[in-house]
């Protein structure tokens, strides 16, 4: 089982909730951008006639300016997120975790991008897979406890 010490921050789901405008805002921003470094690293491979499988091939693509530009810009936009306490799971996809103490077990509130409030949990090794709503709690938690987030 993890630690709560292992995480800077443990979250309520109002916090969570409290968090997401901010969130949602940079998600946005990093999805933009990482939208943008795909069409134009098309462009750049087709014109410069990049390999994909050149060991030098990521190298050979930031040497773009501006798509040097985007990854730093996607980097940036996941560290700020993650300075709130948040993980960044997936940017792509808009996967957040928001570490949580479910009874004395350290969970997972799981939000993607699209969806209105913190409303999933999963636990830390079940991951997006194992995601359940809210309130969808055994009757008893890991410490046989009925416990509610």
């Amino acid at each position: 089982m993890v630690s709560s010490g292992s995480f800077p921050r443990l979250f309520t789901v109002d916090e969570a909730n409290a968090l997401l405008p901010a969130v949602r805002v940079l998600m946005e921003r990093i999805q933009e951008n990482i939208q943008r470094l795909k069409n134009k690293s098309k462009i750049v491979i087709r014109d410069e006639q990049l390999d994909p499988e050149a060991t030098d091939f990521m190298d050979r693509l930031q040497e773009n300016s501006e798509i040097a530009r985007l990854v730093s810009e996607v980097k940036d936009g996941v560290e700020q997120i993650q300075s709130y306490g948040c993980i960044c799971k997936g940017a792509e996809q808009g996967l957040i975790d928001f570490p949580c103490l479910l009874g004395v077990e350290v969970v997972f509130l799981c939000w993607q991008q699209g969806e209105p409030t913190v409303s999933y949990w999963h636990r830390i090794e079940d991951g997006f897979a194992g995601r359940r709503p809210v309130l969808d709690v055994e009757k008893t938690g890991p410490d046989k406890k009925t416990s509610y987030h």
